[in-house]
């Protein structure tokens, strides 16, 4: 597996796979919307080119956000091998934190983030009341038919 930040090459097909993923290329994070298309972005790549995962993140305040990241292909290292690539990225950008968030519904994240050194840090109560203002798109029931309520944070230090 090789990971590159996105390219032209991919960007389409990336962009495709978020908006099926994501219901759109946009996503509301702290009571503010943004466009994935104007992140940077990791991909993960087979060795047939073949798109794994990806991984869009941004900086603000000597802080690295994880704004959206998913592994194509589960139980295989994606999502580890993308979190491992922003983390080197945001220590070369003298980042002190790594964080993220995820709503309530989606149990296998908050596994999978805290089994990587992530720590819950807050959460903000019917957050998703507000983001659907923003995105009406937002389901109301997500995974394992949880209704999709609070936005959860988790963080490491770097």
């Amino acid at each position: 597996m090789e990971i590159i930040s996105l390219t032209d090459e991919y960007k389409e097909k990336v962009e495709r796979i978020v908006d099926e993923s994501y219901s759109g290329m946009k996503i509301v994070v702290h009571r503010e919307l943004f466009d994935l298309r104007d992140l940077p972005c990791l991909i993960a790549l087979s060795e047939e080119q073949e798109i794994l995962g990806f991984c869009y993140y941004r900086f603000s305040n000597n802080q690295c956000e994880i704004m959206a990241i998913e592994a194509l292909k589960k139980n295989v290292g994606v999502g580890s091998a993308l979190i491992i690539a922003v983390k080197e990225i945001a220590n070369a950008q003298n980042c002190n934190r790594l964080y993220l968030q995820t709503t309530n519904d989606n149990i296998n994240a908050f596994r999978f983030y805290q089994r990587r050194g992530f720590t819950m840090c807050a959460v903000r109560w019917n957050e998703l009341d507000y983001s659907r203002k923003l995105i009406p798109a937002i389901p109301l029931i997500g995974d394992d038919d949880i209704p999709v309520l609070h936005e959860i944070e988790f963080e490491m230090a770097l």
